[in-house]
């Protein structure tokens, strides 16, 4: 089918370059739209209590949440000193009277503790905007951004909207210093490994339609849903690294035909196609398939991750089974044009020749012990994985000198009344939140909470003035503006049949303290009628982690059944698809050891300039699993398609994986430094986690194309023999019915049995 596609393509060569030319230049110009349909966040489970708590608050206690903090400090002057008063006051009755802000709340209108720090020279605002729609709350911050100034004071914002557009300014910065960091590198390397400028610029071409095609794809899919401002990053990595990978296996397959024959163009296009484009086609079906288990996950972060780099990946093969063997069909020979060294003219040598023929022999000659010696390595370097601790994504993936950064570590560490953790408790009454009878349940349920161990303090409707009794509240609540702090109190913390508590924990968020304090207000009953969601961001935490733990599994089984068909159909072997996914699972085990060594305990924090944080977002070990495992199978596709079409043609399995390395080893080891170099690229990024995410899975890429394809695969494919292409008598059957099988097809140049029989 591929051979006759083959055909195909050469046949209608000008007609696919400029229908492709076409097809880019539309999703160019509808992808690049993308960048406004992203959002922030997307850790959380929506169907999690603490994202139903804070669903709840937004739609029915917006007034009690804010969007901007103002820190504003003097090294001089006291909060409560006249000058300090004046300036902040000014700007404070400034921003209250635009009409783009619904609220403000300060110090100087509650004269409450919790906005003073420990040295009195510092205090913070808190703004809430008129709407809660994205792009409109952004329009509403760039009118009153000027106008938060306050000299002589020093002022400084932070919130959520802060952190929210740090983080997707600095995620444009990183994509564009990344590939101006990448192209040149990956461009020389290109040229190193083919000798050929025109063939070098071939994957760049493919990459850059791949990364178009996939902001196109993302973009349609920002219509029906929520997608995440770091699918951006995992397209670029996803986007050009495997374009790079596919092309070099397109280019190198179809010049290797071509110089067996150089007058036939359209037979080694057909060649290339029937056997490389194969390959191509099972390898990112097989990436695909694996990332497919990341759209188990409620977290759309997650998801938004999956479906970029998904889109990526099939874009990248539909280039370079359409658009390059068009390109190459044009090109012919002129494929070795502005050659820097001189191109090959005939077949190439008998594999026997070669240094990875050799070094295959070599591993299968002794393959249980380099077998256990890697193995032993491999779990060395995973064993650091065994303690590892996690956390959730917060503001700390921030650089430290970003402003909404600075905000978040100095109200943390100045301000005593925001070091503690807070669980915050939405509730729906029947009825109005604020009639007697509810007050008065109130009342009883804030009573509860406060002798709970671990927490410190309660605020709520009533407990704004601890002179007051249960009587003198239900009176001033129903009978407004007799009480101007009550009111104040009752406009933020209530709204029709909703109000909100918040309880100061005695331990930090995160905490073993903090979770048994919030599985103590999760256990207790609230009062006959009501109904509490308890949220915060210890809470969000637990949520999280349960969430995680409870949908693994069911990812593992869907990466390792999706494989397990795959390889099957590709080789037709039970036992292959067994052994690549317990090989690669070794393999990552080192990666994820290197991540704790590294990324928890701070190792090399001055040379990847990061602040080690002493755990791992634990959303990225998910992420960097998948797509890792994917990657690996990228490159065992690419070694088993060249084994299985020597044992096809020889049925001799030793020979079959000397013959396969030896044309696949150093390809597989120029595609993997390429796809490093690009991934590694990402190491360079502000946010932590997608530092993280580049060196992760730069390391797996690595360790998987040197230590495992070139020693393991050989080693455990000697010890296993004939057994390698098992399969039970009906599947075999099946599998030779399928028509997936290639083994019809002679290969161009045949090593010399001969010389592999000498070397038994």
């Amino acid at each position: 089918m591929l051979s006759r596609f083959g055909g195909f393509i050469y046949t209608a060569r000008i007609v696919v370059v400029l229908v492709s030319l076409l097809a880019v230049g539309g999703a160019a110009a509808y992808g690049f739209g993308v960048f406004g349909a992203l959002k922030s966040g997307g850790f959380n489970d929506p169907a999690s209590q603490s994202s139903r708590e804070q669903d709840f608050v937004n739609a029915h206690l917006a007034a009690s949440t804010s969007d901007v903090v103002i820190l504003l400090h003097s090294d001089t002057l006291l909060v409560t000193d006249p000058a300090f008063q004046q300036a902040a006051e000014g700007m404070l009755r400034t921003l209250a009277n635009r009409p783009e802000v619904a609220a403000v709340t300060s110090y100087y209108g509650t004269h409450s503790a919790n906005f003073l720090s420990n040295d009195k020279h510092s205090t913070f605002a808190l703004v809430r905007l008129a709407t809660n729609t994205g792009q409109t709350k952004d329009q509403e911050y760039d009118a009153v951004a000027p106008l938060m100034t306050a000299p002589p004071l020093q002022v400084t914002l932070g919130g959520e909207l802060l952190v929210n557009r740090q983080i997707n300014q600095q995620i444009g910065k990183d994509i564009e210093r990344a590939e101006i960091i990448t192209m040149p590198i990956v461009l020389v390397l290109l040229v190193i490994v083919f000798g050929s400028v025109v063939a070098a610029l071939l994957p760049l071409i493919i990459g850059g339609v791949a990364i178009v095609g996939a902001f196109a794809l993302v973009r349609g899919l920002t219509t029906v849903t929520d997608v995440s401002i770091f699918a951006l990053n995992i397209i670029t990595m996803m986007g050009l690294g495997l374009a790079i990978d596919y092309s070099l296996f397109i280019v190198t397959r179809f010049r290797e035909e071509l110089a067996s024959d150089a007058a036939d163009v359209r037979g080694a296009v057909r060649r290339t196609m029937s056997t490389a484009g194969r390959t191509v086609l099972f390898s990112g079906l097989t990436v695909s398939t694996s990332l497919l288990s990341l759209l188990l996950f409620p977290e759309y972060f997650l998801r938004s991750m999956a479906e970029g780099a998904i889109a990526a990946v099939l874009v990248a093969m539909l280039g370079a089974l359409t658009l390059l063997p068009a390109i190459l069909s044009l090109l012919g020979l002129h494929v070795n044009a502005l050659a820097v060294r001189r191109a090959r003219r005939t077949a190439p040598r008998e594999d026997a020749y070669g240094a990875w023929y050799r070094l295959s022999q070599g591993v299968m000659r002794v393959p249980i012990p380099i077998a256990l010696a890697v193995i032993v390595f491999l779990l060395v370097l995973g064993s650091p994985f065994l303690h590892a601790s996690f956390s959730t994504v917060d503001v700390h993936v921030l650089p430290t000198d970003h402003s909404a950064r600075v905000v978040a570590d100095r109200l943390a560490n100045d301000f005593p009344q925001q070091s503690g953790g807070q669980a915050l408790i939405a509730i729906q009454t029947p009825g109005d939140a604020l009639s007697a009878e509810n007050l008065a349940a109130l009342q009883r349920y804030v009573q509860q909470l406060q002798s709970l161990p671990g927490v410190a303090s309660v605020q709520s409707l009533v407990t704004v003035d601890p002179r007051l009794t249960l009587a003198q509240y239900q009176y001033l609540y129903s009978h407004p503006g007799t009480n101007a702090a009550l009111d104040a109190t009752a406009a933020r913390l209530a709204h029709g049949d909703a109000t909100l508590v918040t309880v100061t924990l005695t331990a930090a968020d995160h905490t073993t303290t903090a979770q048994n304090v919030v599985k103590a207000l999760r256990a207790l009953a609230p009062p006959t009628g009501f109904t509490a969601l308890v949220g915060g961001e210890t809470a969000y935490q637990m949520d999280l982690f349960a969430n995680l733990e409870a949908t693994i599994p069911l990812a593992l089984l869907v990466i390792a059944g999706a494989v397990f068909v795959l390889l099957f159909l590709m080789t037709g072997s039970m036992v292959m698809p067994i052994k690549a996914i317990v090989l690669n699972t070794l393999s990552l085990s080192a990666t994820f050891g290197a991540l704790v060594f590294i990324f928890q305990e701070g190792h090399f924090a001055d040379l990847l300039h990061f602040e080690s944080t002493g755990s791992l977002d634990s959303t990225q070990p998910v992420l960097i699993f998948a797509t890792a495992f994917g990657l690996s199978m990228d490159y065992e596709v690419f070694l088993l398609s060249r084994i299985k079409e020597r044992f096809d043609a020889t049925g001799d399995n030793r020979l079959a994986v000397a013959s396969g390395l030896q044309r696949t080893g150093g390809l597989i080891t120029s595609a993997a430094l390429l796809l490093a170099v690009v991934l590694a690229a990402f190491a360079t990024s502000e946010i932590v986690f997608i530092k993280m995410i580049g060196v992760g899975l730069a390391i797996a890429v690595i360790m998987d194309a040197t230590l495992v394809r070139a020693l393991l695969v050989p080693a455990t494919m000697r010890l296993l023999g004939h057994a390698n292409w098992w399969a039970p008598a009906p599947l075999r059957w099946l599998w030779q019915h399928i028509g997936l099988s290639e083994a019809g097809h002679a290969p161009t140049t045949e090593p010399i049995s001969v010389m592999a029989a000498r070397e038994e």
